[in-house]
């Protein structure tokens, strides 16, 4: 029996290989040849070429005497790019490696007598001007989108279209949920404290904080065709303000950091709660983690079944980071005394929370100028009303004239109270907040599990990894937020 592979091919990601397939594998059955490689381009499109390193695996392998026969369904979904010669190197590369070429519904194709290479030449030329023919009537739908002046490309969460298939019009589905997360950001929530709000990743908060259509009422839609690019401007209902937009993007820019990278690594489940990886391990220097759970549903000396109870919650050492190996040394301690101990400390702290803010200057009052007069600029675009348009003149005329005389005092920053104190921001935090206050008196202070007596208890003050803890210094808790004592 001659060894074969399938090679099958959809252009888009709505389409499905699954037929393809079934047709390959019932010819190939008939014809006595077994597939031992499948091919599977799932979303790959043969005009632009981005088959061929799939192709070049295909000669390397019959080259290397995997399998001598490649089976397609049609021509087409090995190739369908407007350069012939291209299209018949590949060919010629199989050939010359000792391969055949089977096409289901187009038998002479690929063959090597005088009638199976017009078949081919004529083919490859179909396959082409096919290409030709979709990039056309694809361009002619765009050109009708244009001239709408509609909506075409992607959209942030919470943005939809609707209308007929040439005509659709973008709108937001839920402004207050858009306005709520630029207020988040603004004021300083994480990407993904505020992704855990409405169930979306950071990056999808991300791209709705710096859509410009939220603040501008304007989506600079554009298409590419034979290397020109058509722009066009599709008006939309602005959902926030243009000074609640800028700030949102002004702590996103300001978050650009290198230290903040992604940097790749595992995925880490939630911990059970706020203080699991917190402490030291007392003899290994490693993290304690608490371990809690339920006793087994069967006796271990009996087998019979019973009715699962809650274990006492211990923290036990689970290790360094990589390893996550117990050092064995210490045989672990009840966590809720300790839970308790730190609870104390933290809720019965008045000391006021502080935030780095500016106390002066009017710099960033510059900045929300400009960011109106890019609004009223995509505007400009957009508008075909004559006397809308002689006011957003008016209005681009009057900023212009207050960014020209405007005096720059420079911005001072300093601590500030929030009106916030230690104790309230820990009853009000979650387990995330928590985590992050017992992790900054740590840093700051220095933080230790001591035993006293018998008894274990926490040791405030201590020296860190870090050097000597200053027990009267600052806590920084992120975010520009930090106490002191």
């Amino acid at each position: 029996m001659a060894l074969g592979a399938g090679f099958v091919r959809v252009s888009t990601g709505s389409q499905d290989e699954a037929s393809q397939v079934k047709v390959i594998e019932a010819d190939a059955a008939e014809r006595g040849i077994a597939i031992v490689k499948w091919f599977r381009l799932h979303g790959y499109s043969a005009s632009h070429g981005t088959q061929e390193p799939a192709l070049r695996e295909v000669i390397a392998d019959i080259a290397h005497g995997d399998y001598s026969t490649l089976m397609v369904t049609e021509s087409s979904r090995l190739d369908r790019r407007e350069d012939l010669d291209a299209q018949a190197e590949i060919l010629l590369a199989i050939r010359s490696a000792g391969g055949d070429i089977i096409s289901v519904g187009e038998p002479q194709f690929g063959r090597t007598d005088f009638a199976g290479r017009i078949v081919t030449l004529v083919a490859q030329h179909a396959n082409a001007e096919k290409s030709k023919t979709v990039k056309r009537e694809t361009y002619r739908g765009i050109m009708m989108i244009r001239d709408n002046r509609a909506h075409h490309g992607p959209l942030p969460a919470f943005w939809a279209t609707e209308g007929v298939r040439y005509a659709k019009r973008a709108w937001c589905q839920d402004p207050a949920a858009v306005v709520d997360m630029y207020e988040r950001v603004a004021s300083g929530e994480s990407l993904s404290s505020v992704g855990r709000a409405y169930d979306r990743y950071p990056q999808s908060v991300k791209n709705v904080i710096r859509f410009d259509a939220n603040h501008t009422g304007v989506i600079e839609c554009s298409y590419t065709h034979e290397g020109q690019t058509e722009t066009w401007a599709h008006e939309v209902e602005p959902v926030v303000e243009s000074a609640l937009w800028w700030r949102a993007n002004k702590v996103l820019d300001a978050n650009l950091t290198e230290s903040r990278a992604n940097k790749g690594g595992r995925p880490v489940a939630w911990p059970a709660n706020w203080i699991s990886g917190i402490l030291d391990c007392p003899e290994c220097a490693g993290k304690l983690f608490l371990q809690a759970g339920l006793t087994p549903a069967r006796d271990a000396r009996t087998g019979k079944p019973r009715v699962p109870r809650p274990r006492t919650p211990k923290l036990r050492c689970g290790g360094h980071a990589k390893q996550r190996l117990a050092c064995g040394e210490f045989k672990g301690i009840d966590a809720q005394p300790i839970i308790d101990v730190l609870t104390g400390m933290f809720a019965s702290d008045t000391t006021d929370i502080l935030a780095f803010q500016r106390v002066a200057g009017n710099a960033h009052e510059l900045d929300e100028l400009h960011a109106q007069l890019r609004k009223i600029q995509a505007r400009l675009s957009a508008t075909e009303d004559d006397e809308e348009l002689d006011t957003l003149v008016a209005e681009r005329k009057a900023i212009k004239a207050r960014i020209e005389g405007h005096v720059i005092v420079p911005d001072r920053f300093d601590y500030a109270p929030t009106g916030q104190t230690v104790a309230q921001m820990w009853y009000a935090g979650d387990d995330t907040v928590k985590r992050g206050m017992a992790r900054a008196v740590k840093a700051s202070w220095g933080m230790v599990l001591a035993e006293d007596d018998g008894q274990w208890g926490i040791a405030v003050g201590t020296a860190s990894h870090n050097g000597p803890a200053e027990a009267r210094g600052i806590v920084d808790l992120g975010n520009g937020l930090c106490f002191r004592r």
